[in-house]
Protein backbone atom coordinates (compact mmCIF):
# COMPACT_ATOMS: atom_id res chain seq x y z
CA UNK A 1 0.00 0.00 0.00
CA UNK A 2 2.78 2.42 0.93
CA UNK A 3 4.57 1.67 -2.26
CA UNK A 4 1.47 2.28 -4.37
CA UNK A 5 0.56 5.48 -2.49
CA UNK A 6 4.02 6.93 -3.09
CA UNK A 7 3.79 6.54 -6.89
CA UNK A 8 1.55 9.57 -7.54
CA UNK A 9 3.65 11.67 -5.21
CA UNK A 10 6.88 10.75 -7.04
CA UNK A 11 5.21 11.41 -10.37
CA UNK A 12 4.01 14.78 -9.15
CA UNK A 13 7.51 15.66 -7.98
CA UNK A 14 9.05 14.67 -11.30
CA UNK A 15 6.48 16.74 -13.19
CA UNK A 16 7.04 19.66 -10.87
CA UNK A 17 10.81 19.35 -11.28
CA UNK A 18 10.54 19.22 -15.06
CA UNK A 19 8.17 22.20 -15.06
CA UNK A 20 10.53 24.21 -12.85
CA UNK A 21 13.50 23.26 -15.02
CA UNK A 22 11.84 24.34 -18.26
CA UNK A 23 10.44 27.42 -16.54
CA UNK A 24 13.86 28.48 -15.32
CA UNK A 25 15.36 27.90 -18.80
CA UNK A 26 12.57 29.93 -20.40
CA UNK A 27 13.04 32.77 -17.91
CA UNK A 28 16.82 32.78 -18.49
CA UNK A 29 16.32 32.87 -22.27
CA UNK A 30 13.76 35.66 -21.98
CA UNK A 31 16.06 37.65 -19.71
CA UNK A 32 18.95 37.09 -22.12
CA UNK A 33 16.93 38.31 -25.09
CA UNK A 34 15.62 41.28 -23.14
CA UNK A 35 19.09 42.19 -21.90
CA UNK A 36 20.54 41.89 -25.42
CA UNK A 37 17.84 44.18 -26.78
CA UNK A 38 18.29 46.78 -24.03
CA UNK A 39 22.09 46.58 -24.26
CA UNK A 40 21.92 47.11 -28.01
CA UNK A 41 19.38 49.92 -27.70
CA UNK A 42 21.34 51.83 -25.07
CA UNK A 43 24.80 50.76 -26.29
CA UNK A 44 25.93 49.07 -23.08
CA UNK A 45 29.46 47.86 -23.69
CA UNK A 46 32.73 47.05 -21.92
CA UNK A 47 35.92 48.25 -23.61
CA UNK A 48 38.83 46.11 -22.37
CA UNK A 49 41.59 47.71 -24.46
CA UNK A 50 44.60 49.38 -22.87
CA UNK A 51 44.88 52.10 -25.49
CA UNK A 52 41.56 53.35 -26.77
CA UNK A 53 43.06 55.39 -29.60
CA UNK A 54 45.90 57.82 -30.25
CA UNK A 55 44.87 61.39 -31.02
CA UNK A 56 46.57 63.72 -33.50
CA UNK A 57 49.02 64.80 -30.78
CA UNK A 58 50.05 61.22 -30.04
CA UNK A 59 48.21 61.04 -26.71
CA UNK A 60 46.24 57.94 -25.70
CA UNK A 61 42.66 59.03 -25.04
CA UNK A 62 39.02 57.93 -25.18
CA UNK A 63 37.33 54.83 -26.52
CA UNK A 64 37.46 53.91 -30.20
CA UNK A 65 33.77 53.04 -30.11
CA UNK A 66 32.54 56.05 -28.15
CA UNK A 67 31.64 59.32 -29.87
CA UNK A 68 33.48 62.39 -28.57
CA UNK A 69 31.74 65.35 -26.96
CA UNK A 70 33.06 67.66 -29.70
CA UNK A 71 31.39 65.51 -32.37
CA UNK A 72 28.04 65.38 -30.58
CA UNK A 73 28.13 69.11 -29.89
CA UNK A 74 28.84 69.95 -33.53
CA UNK A 75 26.02 67.73 -34.82
CA UNK A 76 23.64 68.98 -32.13
CA UNK A 77 24.37 72.65 -32.90
CA UNK A 78 24.76 72.54 -36.69
CA UNK A 79 22.85 69.61 -38.24
CA UNK A 80 20.00 68.77 -35.87
CA UNK A 81 18.56 72.34 -35.87
CA UNK A 82 18.26 72.09 -39.66
CA UNK A 83 16.29 68.85 -39.28
CA UNK A 84 14.00 70.48 -36.74
CA UNK A 85 13.56 73.53 -38.97
CA UNK A 86 12.67 71.34 -41.94
CA UNK A 87 10.15 69.36 -39.90
CA UNK A 88 8.56 72.52 -38.54
CA UNK A 89 8.00 73.67 -42.12
CA UNK A 90 6.62 70.25 -43.06
CA UNK A 91 4.26 70.34 -40.06
CA UNK A 92 2.82 73.65 -41.26
CA UNK A 93 2.07 71.98 -44.60
CA UNK A 94 0.53 68.97 -42.87
CA UNK A 95 3.37 66.64 -43.89
CA UNK A 96 5.00 63.89 -41.85
CA UNK A 97 8.38 64.63 -40.21
CA UNK A 98 11.55 63.21 -41.75
CA UNK A 99 14.80 61.99 -40.22
CA UNK A 100 18.42 61.59 -41.22
CA UNK A 101 18.54 57.95 -42.31
CA UNK A 102 21.81 56.04 -42.09
CA UNK A 103 21.38 52.82 -44.05
CA UNK A 104 23.85 49.95 -43.93
CA UNK A 105 23.59 47.66 -46.95
CA UNK A 106 23.87 44.36 -45.07
CA UNK A 107 22.26 42.68 -42.09
CA UNK A 108 23.12 43.98 -38.63
CA UNK A 109 25.09 40.89 -37.60
CA UNK A 110 27.28 41.10 -40.72
CA UNK A 111 28.00 44.76 -40.06
CA UNK A 112 28.82 44.02 -36.42
CA UNK A 113 31.05 41.11 -37.44
CA UNK A 114 33.25 43.29 -39.67
CA UNK A 115 35.64 45.30 -37.50
CA UNK A 116 35.85 48.41 -39.69
CA UNK A 117 32.12 48.51 -40.42
CA UNK A 118 31.44 48.02 -36.71
CA UNK A 119 33.29 51.26 -35.93
CA UNK A 120 31.07 53.11 -38.39
CA UNK A 121 28.03 51.31 -36.96
CA UNK A 122 28.79 52.46 -33.41
CA UNK A 123 29.17 56.07 -34.54
CA UNK A 124 25.79 55.85 -36.25
CA UNK A 125 24.21 54.20 -33.20
CA UNK A 126 25.64 56.89 -30.92
CA UNK A 127 23.94 59.54 -33.06
CA UNK A 128 20.65 57.64 -32.96
CA UNK A 129 20.87 57.31 -29.19
CA UNK A 130 21.64 61.02 -28.70
CA UNK A 131 19.14 62.33 -31.26
CA UNK A 132 16.40 59.65 -31.57
CA UNK A 133 13.93 62.15 -33.06
CA UNK A 134 16.32 63.13 -35.85
CA UNK A 135 18.54 60.13 -36.69
CA UNK A 136 17.51 56.61 -37.66
CA UNK A 137 19.85 53.66 -38.35
CA UNK A 138 18.64 50.94 -40.71
CA UNK A 139 20.03 47.64 -42.04
CA UNK A 140 19.16 46.54 -45.57
CA UNK A 141 19.84 43.06 -46.92
CA UNK A 142 20.52 44.11 -50.50
CA UNK A 143 21.72 40.66 -51.49
CA UNK A 144 18.24 39.21 -50.89
CA UNK A 145 16.30 42.35 -51.78
CA UNK A 146 18.35 44.65 -54.08
CA UNK A 147 15.26 46.74 -54.91
CA UNK A 148 15.61 48.43 -51.50
CA UNK A 149 18.41 50.61 -52.87
CA UNK A 150 17.11 51.11 -56.40
CA UNK A 151 16.23 54.77 -55.73
CA UNK A 152 19.86 55.48 -54.79
CA UNK A 153 21.23 54.25 -58.13
CA UNK A 154 22.05 56.73 -60.86
CA UNK A 155 20.89 54.24 -63.51
CA UNK A 156 19.55 50.70 -63.52
CA UNK A 157 23.09 49.44 -64.20
CA UNK A 158 24.71 51.32 -61.33
CA UNK A 159 25.82 49.02 -58.51
CA UNK A 160 25.55 49.43 -54.73
CA UNK A 161 27.53 46.98 -52.63
CA UNK A 162 27.09 45.54 -49.09
CA UNK A 163 30.15 47.44 -47.80
CA UNK A 164 28.58 50.79 -48.69
CA UNK A 165 26.56 53.08 -46.42
CA UNK A 166 23.75 55.38 -47.56
CA UNK A 167 23.10 58.73 -45.85
CA UNK A 168 19.69 60.20 -46.64
CA UNK A 169 17.76 63.30 -45.63
CA UNK A 170 14.60 64.09 -47.58
CA UNK A 171 15.42 64.00 -51.29
CA UNK A 172 19.17 64.39 -50.67
CA UNK A 173 21.40 61.34 -50.28
CA UNK A 174 25.02 60.24 -50.45
CA UNK A 175 26.34 56.73 -51.09
CA UNK A 176 29.70 56.07 -49.43
CA UNK A 177 32.10 53.18 -49.01
CA UNK A 178 33.51 52.16 -45.65
CA UNK A 179 36.96 53.23 -46.90
CA UNK A 180 35.74 56.83 -46.87
CA UNK A 181 35.76 56.82 -43.07
CA UNK A 182 39.40 55.74 -42.63
CA UNK A 183 42.82 57.22 -43.30
CA UNK A 184 45.55 55.56 -45.33
CA UNK A 185 49.15 56.57 -45.94
CA UNK A 186 48.51 57.09 -49.63
CA UNK A 187 45.64 57.18 -52.09
CA UNK A 188 46.39 53.68 -53.38
CA UNK A 189 47.11 52.12 -49.98
CA UNK A 190 44.58 49.64 -48.60
CA UNK A 191 46.03 49.67 -45.08
CA UNK A 192 43.98 51.87 -42.77
CA UNK A 193 45.89 53.45 -39.91
CA UNK A 194 43.22 55.68 -38.35
CA UNK A 195 39.46 55.99 -38.02
CA UNK A 196 38.28 59.38 -39.27
CA UNK A 197 34.60 58.58 -38.90
CA UNK A 198 33.50 61.55 -36.81
CA UNK A 199 34.83 64.09 -39.29
CA UNK A 200 33.33 62.21 -42.25
CA UNK A 201 29.97 61.72 -40.50
CA UNK A 202 29.85 65.43 -39.67
CA UNK A 203 30.82 66.36 -43.22
CA UNK A 204 28.05 64.22 -44.70
CA UNK A 205 25.35 65.30 -42.25
CA UNK A 206 26.18 69.00 -42.57
CA UNK A 207 26.16 68.75 -46.36
CA UNK A 208 22.87 66.82 -46.40
CA UNK A 209 20.96 69.04 -44.00
CA UNK A 210 21.85 72.29 -45.70
CA UNK A 211 21.88 71.02 -49.28
CA UNK A 212 20.04 72.80 -52.05
CA UNK A 213 19.53 71.21 -55.44
CA UNK A 214 22.34 72.72 -57.56
CA UNK A 215 22.09 73.31 -61.30
CA UNK A 216 24.03 71.42 -63.95
CA UNK A 217 24.17 73.28 -67.25
CA UNK A 218 24.59 71.51 -70.60
CA UNK A 219 26.23 73.94 -73.01
CA UNK A 220 24.29 74.09 -76.28
CA UNK A 221 25.77 76.62 -78.74
CA UNK A 222 28.73 74.74 -80.24
CA UNK A 223 26.89 72.04 -82.14
CA UNK A 224 26.80 69.77 -79.08
CA UNK A 225 24.92 66.56 -79.90
CA UNK A 226 22.75 66.47 -76.80
CA UNK A 227 20.21 64.19 -78.47
CA UNK A 228 22.73 61.35 -78.03
CA UNK A 229 23.08 61.66 -74.25
CA UNK A 230 19.58 61.71 -72.75
CA UNK A 231 20.50 58.90 -70.35
CA UNK A 232 23.45 60.96 -69.18
CA UNK A 233 21.18 63.92 -68.51
CA UNK A 234 18.91 61.63 -66.49
CA UNK A 235 21.92 60.35 -64.56
CA UNK A 236 22.95 63.91 -63.66
CA UNK A 237 19.40 64.59 -62.43
CA UNK A 238 19.43 61.44 -60.32
CA UNK A 239 22.72 62.62 -58.81
CA UNK A 240 20.88 65.60 -57.32
CA UNK A 241 21.20 68.31 -59.98
CA UNK A 242 18.56 70.37 -61.74
CA UNK A 243 19.49 70.09 -65.44
CA UNK A 244 19.21 73.12 -67.74
CA UNK A 245 20.54 74.08 -71.18
CA UNK A 246 22.83 77.11 -71.42
CA UNK A 247 23.83 79.12 -74.50
CA UNK A 248 27.15 80.35 -73.19
CA UNK A 249 27.41 83.08 -75.84
CA UNK A 250 24.16 84.73 -74.70
CA UNK A 251 23.09 83.42 -71.30
CA UNK A 252 24.55 84.24 -67.95
CA UNK A 253 25.44 81.18 -65.90
CA UNK A 254 22.79 80.80 -63.14
CA UNK A 255 23.94 81.67 -59.63
CA UNK A 256 23.02 78.16 -58.40
CA UNK A 257 24.93 76.40 -61.20
CA UNK A 258 27.71 74.16 -59.90
CA UNK A 259 28.56 72.11 -62.99
CA UNK A 260 28.93 72.88 -66.71
CA UNK A 261 28.99 70.04 -69.25
CA UNK A 262 30.17 70.32 -72.86
CA UNK A 263 29.26 67.16 -74.77
CA UNK A 264 30.83 66.66 -78.21
CA UNK A 265 31.43 70.30 -79.31
CA UNK A 266 31.75 70.87 -83.07
CA UNK A 267 32.59 74.59 -83.12
CA UNK A 268 34.98 76.66 -81.05
CA UNK A 269 34.27 78.77 -77.98
CA UNK A 270 34.22 82.53 -78.30
CA UNK A 271 37.38 84.11 -76.92
CA UNK A 272 38.90 87.57 -76.93
CA UNK A 273 40.41 87.08 -80.37
CA UNK A 274 37.47 85.23 -81.89
CA UNK A 275 35.58 86.72 -84.85
CA UNK A 276 32.26 86.44 -83.02
CA UNK A 277 33.56 88.30 -79.96
CA UNK A 278 31.75 91.58 -79.36
CA UNK A 279 33.74 94.34 -77.65
CA UNK A 280 32.47 94.94 -74.13
CA UNK A 281 30.93 91.51 -73.77
CA UNK A 282 32.43 88.72 -71.76
CA UNK A 283 33.88 85.97 -73.91
CA UNK A 284 32.73 82.41 -73.28
CA UNK A 285 36.17 81.56 -71.98
CA UNK A 286 35.94 84.48 -69.54
CA UNK A 287 32.61 83.13 -68.31
CA UNK A 288 33.99 79.62 -67.97
CA UNK A 289 37.09 80.86 -66.17
CA UNK A 290 35.08 83.00 -63.73
CA UNK A 291 32.79 80.03 -63.12
CA UNK A 292 35.71 77.74 -62.23
CA UNK A 293 37.21 80.44 -60.01
CA UNK A 294 34.17 79.90 -57.76
CA UNK A 295 35.32 76.34 -57.07
CA UNK A 296 32.82 74.75 -59.46
CA UNK A 297 33.30 72.00 -62.06
CA UNK A 298 33.47 71.46 -65.82
CA UNK A 299 33.12 68.22 -67.80
CA UNK A 300 34.25 67.93 -71.43
CA UNK A 301 33.57 65.02 -73.79
CA UNK A 302 35.57 64.76 -77.03
CA UNK A 303 36.37 61.94 -79.46
CA UNK A 304 38.50 61.01 -82.46
CA UNK A 305 36.35 63.18 -84.74
CA UNK A 306 36.46 66.34 -82.62
CA UNK A 307 37.68 69.22 -84.83
CA UNK A 308 40.38 71.64 -83.72
CA UNK A 309 38.91 74.01 -81.14
CA UNK A 310 41.73 76.51 -80.82
CA UNK A 311 40.27 78.83 -78.18
CA UNK A 312 38.86 76.07 -75.96
CA UNK A 313 41.96 73.91 -76.28
CA UNK A 314 44.25 76.79 -75.33
CA UNK A 315 42.22 77.30 -72.18
CA UNK A 316 42.17 73.55 -71.43
CA UNK A 317 45.97 73.52 -71.61
CA UNK A 318 45.96 75.75 -68.53
CA UNK A 319 44.23 72.83 -66.78
CA UNK A 320 46.82 70.36 -68.04
CA UNK A 321 44.66 68.97 -70.85
CA UNK A 322 45.77 68.53 -74.46
CA UNK A 323 43.78 66.58 -77.05
CA UNK A 324 46.26 64.27 -78.79
CA UNK A 325 46.78 65.29 -82.41
CA UNK A 326 49.33 64.59 -85.15
CA UNK A 327 50.64 66.87 -87.90
CA UNK A 328 51.99 65.66 -91.23
CA UNK A 329 54.62 67.20 -93.50
CA UNK A 330 52.01 69.32 -95.28
CA UNK A 331 50.89 70.87 -92.00
CA UNK A 332 47.60 68.98 -91.86
CA UNK A 333 46.38 68.01 -88.38
CA UNK A 334 44.52 64.84 -87.44
CA UNK A 335 43.10 63.77 -84.07
CA UNK A 336 44.57 60.49 -82.84
CA UNK A 337 42.30 57.43 -82.86
CA UNK A 338 42.79 54.79 -80.17
CA UNK A 339 42.81 51.18 -81.24
CA UNK A 340 43.40 48.05 -79.19
CA UNK A 341 43.24 44.68 -80.92
CA UNK A 342 43.66 42.74 -77.66
CA UNK A 343 41.56 44.50 -75.00
CA UNK A 344 38.50 45.19 -77.13
CA UNK A 345 34.78 44.55 -77.52
CA UNK A 346 34.55 44.79 -81.30
CA UNK A 347 36.24 43.00 -84.17
CA UNK A 348 38.51 45.87 -85.26
CA UNK A 349 39.55 47.15 -81.83
CA UNK A 350 37.92 50.59 -81.89
CA UNK A 351 35.94 49.86 -78.72
CA UNK A 352 38.85 49.45 -76.32
CA UNK A 353 38.35 48.18 -72.79
CA UNK A 354 39.95 50.64 -70.40
CA UNK A 355 42.21 49.85 -67.48
CA UNK A 356 41.48 51.38 -64.09
CA UNK A 357 44.23 53.59 -62.74
CA UNK A 358 44.81 52.19 -59.25
CA UNK A 359 47.29 54.72 -57.85
CA UNK A 360 47.50 58.50 -57.59
CA UNK A 361 44.86 61.19 -57.22
CA UNK A 362 42.59 59.93 -60.01
CA UNK A 363 42.31 56.47 -58.47
CA UNK A 364 40.15 57.77 -55.61
CA UNK A 365 37.26 58.29 -58.04
CA UNK A 366 36.95 54.60 -58.87
CA UNK A 367 37.96 53.19 -55.49
CA UNK A 368 34.48 51.85 -54.68
CA UNK A 369 34.20 50.26 -58.12
CA UNK A 370 37.55 48.51 -57.72
CA UNK A 371 36.83 47.30 -54.20
CA UNK A 372 34.88 44.27 -55.45
CA UNK A 373 35.84 40.84 -56.71
CA UNK A 374 35.15 41.65 -60.37
CA UNK A 375 35.27 45.38 -61.23
CA UNK A 376 32.85 46.41 -63.97
CA UNK A 377 34.05 46.67 -67.55
CA UNK A 378 34.52 50.28 -68.71
CA UNK A 379 34.70 51.08 -72.42
CA UNK A 380 35.69 54.14 -74.48
CA UNK A 381 34.29 53.63 -78.01
CA UNK A 382 35.79 55.69 -80.86
CA UNK A 383 38.18 57.34 -78.46
CA UNK A 384 41.06 59.75 -78.73
CA UNK A 385 43.83 60.26 -76.19
CA UNK A 386 44.30 62.99 -73.59
CA UNK A 387 47.88 64.20 -73.13
CA UNK A 388 49.23 66.23 -70.23
CA UNK A 389 50.13 69.78 -71.24
CA UNK A 390 53.80 70.66 -71.67
CA UNK A 391 53.36 73.55 -69.22
CA UNK A 392 52.81 71.02 -66.43
CA UNK A 393 55.63 69.46 -64.48
CA UNK A 394 55.57 65.67 -64.46
CA UNK A 395 56.29 64.14 -61.06
CA UNK A 396 57.18 60.48 -60.71
CA UNK A 397 56.28 58.66 -57.49
CA UNK A 398 58.23 55.47 -56.81
CA UNK A 399 57.13 52.43 -54.84
CA UNK A 400 57.57 53.10 -51.13
CA UNK A 401 56.44 50.59 -48.51
CA UNK A 402 56.67 53.17 -45.71
CA UNK A 403 54.01 55.35 -47.35
CA UNK A 404 51.94 52.50 -48.78
CA UNK A 405 52.72 53.22 -52.45
CA UNK A 406 52.63 49.78 -54.02
CA UNK A 407 52.85 50.86 -57.66
CA UNK A 408 54.81 53.69 -59.27
CA UNK A 409 52.81 56.46 -60.95
CA UNK A 410 53.10 60.00 -62.30
CA UNK A 411 51.01 63.15 -62.00
CA UNK A 412 51.26 66.67 -63.32
CA UNK A 413 51.49 69.92 -61.37
CA UNK A 414 51.30 73.58 -62.28
CA UNK A 415 52.06 76.65 -60.21
CA UNK A 416 51.90 80.18 -61.53
CA UNK A 417 50.76 83.52 -60.13
CA UNK A 418 49.59 81.91 -56.91
CA UNK A 419 47.54 79.24 -58.71
CA UNK A 420 48.22 75.56 -58.00
CA UNK A 421 46.70 72.90 -60.24
CA UNK A 422 47.15 69.15 -60.52
CA UNK A 423 46.57 66.73 -63.39
CA UNK A 424 45.70 63.06 -62.75
CA UNK A 425 44.77 60.20 -65.03
CA UNK A 426 41.71 58.07 -64.21
CA UNK A 427 41.52 55.53 -67.04
CA UNK A 428 44.21 54.38 -69.46
CA UNK A 429 44.46 51.97 -72.35
CA UNK A 430 46.19 48.65 -72.04
CA UNK A 431 49.80 48.21 -73.14
CA UNK A 432 48.55 46.55 -76.35
CA UNK A 433 46.89 49.75 -77.63
CA UNK A 434 48.06 51.98 -80.44
CA UNK A 435 47.13 55.39 -81.82
CA UNK A 436 46.33 56.02 -85.48
CA UNK A 437 46.51 59.22 -87.51
CA UNK A 438 45.95 59.85 -91.22
CA UNK A 439 44.69 56.29 -91.58
CA UNK A 440 47.78 54.51 -90.29
CA UNK A 441 49.51 53.62 -87.05
CA UNK A 442 51.14 56.66 -85.49
CA UNK A 443 52.20 55.59 -81.97
CA UNK A 444 52.33 52.37 -79.94
CA UNK A 445 51.68 52.10 -76.20
CA UNK A 446 54.04 50.41 -73.76
CA UNK A 447 53.51 49.19 -70.22
CA UNK A 448 55.04 52.41 -68.88
CA UNK A 449 53.53 54.78 -71.47
CA UNK A 450 49.85 54.07 -72.09
CA UNK A 451 47.27 56.45 -73.51
CA UNK A 452 45.04 58.47 -71.20
CA UNK A 453 41.31 57.99 -71.85
CA UNK A 454 39.96 59.99 -68.90
CA UNK A 455 41.68 62.62 -66.78
CA UNK A 456 40.76 64.96 -63.96
CA UNK A 457 42.42 68.25 -63.04
CA UNK A 458 41.88 70.27 -59.90
CA UNK A 459 42.73 73.61 -58.40
CA UNK A 460 42.63 73.21 -54.63
CA UNK A 461 41.07 75.72 -52.24
CA UNK A 462 40.04 75.64 -48.58
CA UNK A 463 37.62 78.26 -47.28
CA UNK A 464 37.13 78.79 -43.56
CA UNK A 465 33.40 79.20 -42.84
CA UNK A 466 33.51 79.36 -39.03
CA UNK A 467 35.98 78.55 -36.27
CA UNK A 468 34.69 74.99 -36.39
CA UNK A 469 33.95 74.35 -40.05
CA UNK A 470 35.96 74.79 -43.23
CA UNK A 471 34.99 73.80 -46.75
CA UNK A 472 37.24 72.02 -49.23
CA UNK A 473 36.37 73.75 -52.49
CA UNK A 474 38.55 72.61 -55.36
CA UNK A 475 37.63 73.40 -58.94
CA UNK A 476 37.52 70.30 -61.14
CA UNK A 477 37.89 69.76 -64.87
CA UNK A 478 37.13 66.20 -65.99
CA UNK A 479 37.87 65.29 -69.62
CA UNK A 480 36.70 62.12 -71.39
CA UNK A 481 38.37 61.01 -74.63
CA UNK A 482 35.14 59.44 -75.90
CA UNK A 483 31.70 60.97 -76.40
CA UNK A 484 30.17 57.51 -76.76
CA UNK A 485 31.40 56.80 -73.23
CA UNK A 486 28.25 58.64 -72.07
CA UNK A 487 25.96 57.73 -74.94
CA UNK A 488 22.50 56.26 -74.40
CA UNK A 489 23.58 52.92 -75.88
CA UNK A 490 26.40 52.45 -73.38
CA UNK A 491 24.73 53.87 -70.27
CA UNK A 492 21.54 51.89 -70.79
CA UNK A 493 23.50 48.63 -70.91
CA UNK A 494 24.06 46.69 -67.70
CA UNK A 495 27.21 45.20 -69.24
CA UNK A 496 29.37 48.26 -68.64
CA UNK A 497 30.45 50.29 -65.62
CA UNK A 498 30.39 53.65 -67.42
CA UNK A 499 27.35 54.85 -65.47
CA UNK A 500 29.13 54.03 -62.22
CA UNK A 501 32.15 56.04 -63.36
CA UNK A 502 30.03 59.10 -64.16
CA UNK A 503 28.14 58.83 -60.90
CA UNK A 504 31.39 58.49 -58.92
CA UNK A 505 32.89 61.46 -60.76
CA UNK A 506 29.89 63.66 -59.95
CA UNK A 507 30.14 62.70 -56.27
CA UNK A 508 33.89 63.28 -56.27
CA UNK A 509 33.51 66.78 -57.65
CA UNK A 510 31.03 67.79 -54.95
CA UNK A 511 32.05 70.09 -52.15
CA UNK A 512 33.10 68.56 -48.86
CA UNK A 513 32.44 70.28 -45.55
CA UNK A 514 35.33 69.63 -43.16
CA UNK A 515 34.76 70.16 -39.42
CA UNK A 516 37.95 71.75 -38.13
CA UNK A 517 37.73 70.59 -34.49
CA UNK A 518 37.26 66.85 -35.01
CA UNK A 519 40.36 64.66 -34.91
CA UNK A 520 41.00 61.21 -36.30
CA UNK A 521 41.50 58.18 -34.04
CA UNK A 522 44.76 56.42 -34.82
CA UNK A 523 44.85 52.67 -34.33
CA UNK A 524 47.08 50.97 -31.82
CA UNK A 525 47.48 47.33 -30.82
CA UNK A 526 44.63 46.25 -28.57
CA UNK A 527 45.61 44.26 -25.47
CA UNK A 528 43.61 43.13 -22.47
CA UNK A 529 43.64 45.90 -19.87
CA UNK A 530 45.42 44.06 -17.05
CA UNK A 531 46.01 47.35 -15.24
CA UNK A 532 42.30 47.63 -14.57
CA UNK A 533 42.33 44.34 -12.71
CA UNK A 534 45.67 44.22 -10.86
CA UNK A 535 46.00 40.93 -8.92
CA UNK A 536 49.13 39.89 -7.01
CA UNK A 537 50.48 36.33 -6.94
CA UNK A 538 48.88 35.45 -3.58
CA UNK A 539 45.44 36.53 -4.71
CA UNK A 540 45.84 34.65 -7.98
CA UNK A 541 46.60 31.42 -6.08
CA UNK A 542 43.64 31.99 -3.76
CA UNK A 543 41.27 32.63 -6.68
CA UNK A 544 42.56 29.51 -8.48
CA UNK A 545 42.06 27.32 -5.43
CA UNK A 546 38.62 28.78 -4.80
CA UNK A 547 37.47 28.22 -8.40
CA UNK A 548 38.88 24.66 -8.28
CA UNK A 549 37.52 23.60 -4.87
CA UNK A 550 34.15 25.34 -4.98
CA UNK A 551 32.48 23.10 -7.64
CA UNK A 552 33.73 19.97 -5.84
CA UNK A 553 32.51 21.23 -2.47
CA UNK A 554 29.08 22.07 -3.88
CA UNK A 555 28.76 18.59 -5.35
CA UNK A 556 29.87 16.91 -2.09
CA UNK A 557 27.46 18.93 0.05
CA UNK A 558 24.60 18.27 -2.36
CA UNK A 559 25.38 14.52 -2.31
CA UNK A 560 25.49 14.37 1.47
CA UNK A 561 22.16 16.19 1.76
CA UNK A 562 20.48 13.80 -0.67
CA UNK A 563 21.83 10.71 1.11
CA UNK A 564 20.82 11.98 4.57
CA UNK A 565 17.32 12.83 3.34
CA UNK A 566 16.88 9.36 1.82
CA UNK A 567 18.16 7.65 5.01
CA UNK A 568 15.74 9.41 7.33
CA UNK A 569 12.72 9.62 4.98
Amino acid sequence: MNHQSNMPRKGTRRALGATLTFGVIAIVLALNIAFSFVADRFMWQVDETVTRYIDAKGVSVGSMYTATDAFMTLIGESAIPMVEKMNAERAERGEEPITINIKFCAERDKIYGAEKLRMIQYTAMALQKEFPHAVKVEYLNIEQNPSQVQKYKATSSTNIYPHQIIFEFGTEYRVTSYDYFFLTNDTNSKEHWAYNGEQKFASLLLALTRAESPIAGFITNHGEKLENCQSFRNLVERAGFDVVDIDLSKDEIPADCRLLICYDPQTDFIGLGHDAYVEGDKSEIDKLDAFLDKAYSFMLFVNKDTPELTVLEEYMEEWGVTIARAENAEGDVDTLTIRDQVMKLDKDGYIPVAEYVTVGGGASITEDMRNVSYPATVVFPNATAIVMSESYRKTHVDVDETTGVTEAYTYGSYYRNGISRYFHDVFKTGASASAEAFGKQYQVATQLERFNLMTISLESRTLQETNYISTQEPSYVAVFGSTEFASDTVLDSASYGNADVLNATLRHMGREVVPANLEFKAFKKYDVDTNAYVVDAGKMIGITLFMTVMPVAVCVIAGVCVNVKRKYR
